[in-house]
């Protein structure tokens, strides 16, 4: 069973949990990296078929100015929080992704399905819909083969930088 990384790497950016080791292949999770991996290359593939443009460079990662939210699966959390440490990051109070810096996206190769699959682009707002409900019925059933509890959760109150109501207050 996959343990639940968020609460484990909230405690460790706090100063409230053990250090994590240095090696990724002590920690990693591999039929987790694996499956995720595989689904994001097929999501990778089908976005890059269909050619979306993005317009807006980033704008959509200021979520409270681009007036959306980004959600997650837990196995999604998971796979990121393996990959991407939180320390170093920005203080978020304007509801801005933390991952974004100077207008480049700091974890890109390993962004959540939302990242993906949205693009403000008009002609490809037919299609993102069914294919993010397509993938997210595919993370469920990875965790579900896999052990790891479905949530469902707000970005940034998933990266432990809002508080459960989706505010920094809550």
């Amino acid at each position: 069973m996959v343990v639940d990384l968020s609460d484990r790497i909230a405690g460790q950016a706090a100063g409230t949990a053990p250090p994590m080791r240095a090696t990724a292949a002590e920690d990693e999770p591999a039929a987790l990296v694996d499956r995720v991996r595989a689904l994001y290359q097929r999501v990778d593939a089908e976005i890059a078929a269909r050619q979306p443009v993005c317009i807006n460079r980033g704008t959509c990662c200021r979520f409270d100015a681009y007036g959306h939210r980004l959600y997650v699966t837990q196995v999604e959390l998971d796979y990121f929080l393996l990959h991407q440490r939180p320390h170093g990051l920005r203080d978020v109070t304007t509801g801005a992704c933390p991952y974004q810096i100077a207008g480049r996206c700091t974890a890109r190769e390993h962004r959540p399905l939302g990242c993906r699959i949205f693009f403000c682009d008009p002609n490809a707002q037919d299609w993102q819909p069914a294919l993010y409900e397509r993938r997210l019925a595919e993370l469920k059933q990875i965790g579900e083969e896999l052990g790891i509890e479905y949530r469902y959760k707000e970005w940034l109150v998933a990266l432990g930088r809002r508080g459960p109501c989706g505010d920094e207050t809550c």
